[in-house]
């Protein structure tokens, strides 16, 4: 069975968390294991984001 996706603004999210120097240790890895879960790396993850940002409409 193939394990649904995450919505891409929470992934990217965890991209940025992981990124971000004056985040935890512990805290980042959580969110790599789970990149590394949904998407077997993290370039894919970023790759996932890219594709999907044509889809992100800004609510004003």
């Amino acid at each position: 069975m193939t394990q649904p996706l995450p919505p891409w603004t929470l992934v990217k999210t965890w991209l940025e968390i992981i990124q971000n120097e004056d985040i935890p240790p512990f805290v980042k890895q959580k969110r790599k294991k789970l990149l590394d879960y949904y998407f077997g790396s993290i370039e894919l993850a970023n790759m996932y984001v890219e594709q999907h940002q044509d889809c992100y409409q800004k609510v004003s």
